[in-house]
This record gives structure tokens, C-alpha cells and sequence, in this order.
């Protein structure tokens, strides 16, 4: 099939010339991009700017995916997924929030407290253990150019006590333990200076999806790729043909079968669903009784990570909002416990590092919700092509993007978006 702008770029001659052309099915859209998180706005803001027809099918009744803004269970703006723009240097969406006209405020990862069990803040030990952080970057780009296939943060610890913390801290951001988490993907993965955007990351997507052709409460389960030039996508709102399809589902959605694709998915790309698995991770917002202005943004407590019982605490520099973040075994034992003992384990953190009581406490547990399964893609290790399977086009005709996309802001808000982008791209050059 001839690229589009190549199609473009003919017309004119065309015009002028005998024409034969062959019968086309008749088509509902072009484009049907199947669900409205960062990938699908992006994807469908630049395929409509490309004069595409285009409509994005959203299951829930709200835009945004894992970027949920929550302004009702705190009182305040709370988001109960992602919640910053990481690399906000180089985050494309720094560009689209302050388009909107919404303010950003530097997060400072520097800027935090670290505790011993039930000593206070201690400098040298933020201090000793941010030089660990430093050295453990330095060790994984020398491990990853001779790693064995399947090698985890684990397999690179020295046994030193600050080590041992700073691969846990690391492995935290990963949504995981150390002999969870993938050296090589983590390797893959660019960090820097992040942000964080007025009205939350939810507001954000909610006004870049603003005069989107946005169908809510439609839920794709089945999706037929047997006619040749068409596919067409069921689900209880009935049927239409498209003659592309972007899924911007997560892979663990996809995984679980709750779409079901004819013919079925090739090998490579069901291994690859099933290489990207949920990150375990468990997201509280606790509502503070007044902001605290003099707090360090993040917390830790050593103790409790020799305990196996990793936490990180955030304290929002701009409202009276925290935020506790469980990650690895810990997460999952918490979420078998149920509701009740993760906010009891949040508000436990709170009061350890500030002496605060929250006076609301809320949660969603992204693995029990039908439509993300699981807060992000983890990379299985060994699995190290994962990421490029999953993101590859098959037949022209069906197209994939999301998180879980290869590139160096992969698990984040903006490697969505990019990864939405360069979708539109490829679909730009198969149509």
C-alpha cells in the first residue's frame, strides 16, 4: 500500500489520468484507536492533525487510563496513579501542560529525609546513602555490558548495608524487590529532574483529550483481522470496521484474554504480553490536617527496608496531600491483608517520619481494576526483546503503544505519549 504521502503527493497527477479503482468495504473510520490513556490522545491528536478520520473507544467512562486525578475521596486533588512527569527536561508533555497554561513545580528527589527505625532524621545517613545510589549507577552500566541474559538488580549487590538499601530504593521505582527487576531494562531507562502539573496528571490528559472524538463506556473484547483490508472491533456497543486499529490497552489486559483477536496474536507477541507483566506496587494519598511546609518531600526509613518492608513517602509541596508508595513482596502481602492494612501501613509511615495523624486515607489498587491490571509493565528478566515485540505492527493493519513501548521513558506518563506519537507515525506510513 502506497504511504499516505505519497498518496499525497499524486493527486494532482491522478486527477488527470484514467482511474481504476477497487471496490473498498464501507468503512466507519479509518482510525480506531482503542482506549484513551496518553498513548491513544496522543496518537489521535496527531492523526487528526494528518486529516485522519479518527475515533478513540474507551472502556471507562472517563479519558486519562492510570492517570486518574482524584478530587473527591481526599477533598483535594490527588492522583491515584501516575503522578509526576519524570524527565521533565525532556518529558513532551512539559511542553503540552504549560500550552494549557498549567504550572509546574519541580519535584527534588535530593530533598529528602532518611531515618534509622526509631532515630530521627539523619544526614549522614542521606548522605551515605545517596553516594550508594551514585556508585550502584555506576555498577549497572558496567554490569549491563557483560550481565547474563535474565540478570537482576540483585545479581550486582556487593553486600555493603548501603548498597543493599540503595538497590532496594531503586527496585522500588521499578515496582518490584532486586531479584524481581531486570538489570537490562532498568539500563534501558533514562532518569532525571522531575515535575509535577497543577490539577494533576488526570487534568492534564483531560484537557489534551478535549474535542477528541471520545466514545466512553465502549469496551473492545473481540477484534477480526480476517477481512484483507479492513479490521473490525466488537465489543457490547456493537461492531464497526476500521481500516486501522491502534491498541493502547495494557499489555496485562491484553495477556488476560479479555480481547480476543482472530486470528490469534503470533507467538512472539503473546510472549511478549506475558513477558510484561504488572509491576507490584500499591499507591496511598493520605489528606494531612495542614500542609507542612518545612517537610522534606521524600522520605525513607532504613529499618524498615532491612525488614523487607520497603516505603517511600511523599509529601506534596503544594498541598496538605502525602502520598505512601509500596512496591515488591511487601505491596503484594499488604493487598493480601486487604483495604484496612494498607492504610494502617500508610498512615504508619506518615506518623513515623512527621508525627502526623492523616485525617483521610484513600487507595485503588491497580491490579484489581479489570482495565489496567497492574500499575505498569514490568519486564520479566530475560525477556529482553519484550518491549520491541510488543510494540511491533502486525499485518498494517493493527498497531500497538503504550508504557510498555521500548524507549528510554518507558513505565512513564511521557513514554506513553512518545509512544503514542510514533504510532501515528507508523500509521502515517502504512496508510
Amino acid at each position: 500500500m502506497a504511504g499516505r504521502r505519497r498518496f499525497l503527493g499524486l493527486t494532482a497527477a491522478a486527477l488527470a489520468a484514467p482511474m481504476v479503482v477497487r471496490a473498498q468495504p464501507l468503512l466507519d473510520v479509518e482510525v480506531a484507536v482503542i482506549g484513551a490513556g496518553a498513548a491513544g490522545i496522543a496518537a489521535a491528536r496527531q492523526l487528526i492533525a494528518w486529516e485522519y478520520d479518527v475515533v478513540l473507544l474507551e472502556a471507562r467512562e472517563r479519558v486519562g487510563g492510570r492517570a486518574w486525578t482524584d478530587g473527591g475521596s481526599l477533598g483535594l486533588a490527588w492522583d491515584r496513579g501516575a503522578q509526576w512527569l519524570h524527565n521533565g527536561r525532556a518529558n513532551p508533555l512539559r511542553v503540552e501542560a504549560r500550552a494549557l497554561g498549567l504550572a509546574l513545580t519541580d519535584s527534588d528527589y535530593d530533598d529528602m529525609q532518611v531515618t534509622r527505625g526509631t532515630d530521627g532524621a539523619d544526614d549522614g545517613a542521606r548522605d551515605a546513602l545517596f553516594g550508594a545510589l551514585e556508585a550502584l549507577d555506576a555498577r549497572m552500566e558496567r554490569a549491563a555490558r557483560t550481565a547474563r541474559p535474565g540478570a537482576t538488580l540483585a545479581e550486582i549487590a556487593t553486600g555493603d548495608n548501603w548498597d543493599r538499601a540503595a538497590l532496594q530504593l531503586s527496585a522500588v521505582s521499578m515496582g518490584g524487590d532486586p531479584d524481581e527487576v531486570s538489570l537490562m531494562d532498568t539500563m534501558l531507562l533514562e532518569s532525571g529532574d522531575d515535575v509535577l502539573v497543577a490539577g494533576g496528571t488526570g487534568g492534564l490528559l483531560r484537557g489534551l483529550a478535549r474535542g477528541l472524538p471520545v466514545s466512553l463506556g465502549h469496551a473492545v473484547t473481540t477484534i477480526d483481522l480476517r477481512p484483507a483490508d479492513h479490521v473490525v472491533i466488537s465489543g457490547p456497543f456493537g461492531t464497526l470496521r476500521a481500516g486501522v486499529a491502534l491498541v493502547t490497552l495494557p499489555p496485562a489486559v491484553l495477556a488476560s484474554g479479555a480481547v480476543r483477536f482472530t486470528p490469534g496474536l503470533p507467538d512472539r507477541k503473546r510472549d511478549a504480553l506475558a513477558a510484561l507483566g504488572p509491576a507490584e506496587f500499591v499507591k496511598v494519598g493520605l489528606r494531612l490536617p495542614a500542609a507542612l511546609p518545612d517537610a522534606a518531600e521524600f522520605a525513607v526509613d532504613l529499618a524498615a527496608f532491612e525488614r523487607g518492608q520497603a516505603a517511600l513517602l511523599h509529601i506534596d509541596p503544594r498541598l496538605p496531600v502525602a502520598s505512601v508508595i509500596f512496591a515488591g513482596r511487601h505491596a503484594a502481602a499488604l493487598r493480601h491483608e486487604g483495604r484496612r492494612a494498607v492504610a494502617e501501613a500508610a498512615r504508619a509511615v506518615l506518623r513515623h517520619h512527621t508525627g502526623v495523624e492523616a485525617v483521610a486515607v484513600e487507595a485503588h489498587d491497580w491490579a484489581t481494576d479489570p482495565f489496567s491490571r497492574g500499575p505498569w509493565a514490568r519486564v520479566r528478566p530475560g525477556a529482553d526483546t519484550a518491549r520491541r515485540d510488543y510494540a511491533a505492527a502486525l499485518d498494517g493493519r493493527l498497531f500497538f503503544a503504550g508504557e510498555a513501548a521500548p524507549g528510554p521513558y518507558g513505565t512513564t506518563l511521557g513514554g506513553a505519549w512518545n509512544a503514542g506519537l510514533a504510532a501515528a507515525g507508523q500509521i502515517w506510513d502504512a496508510t
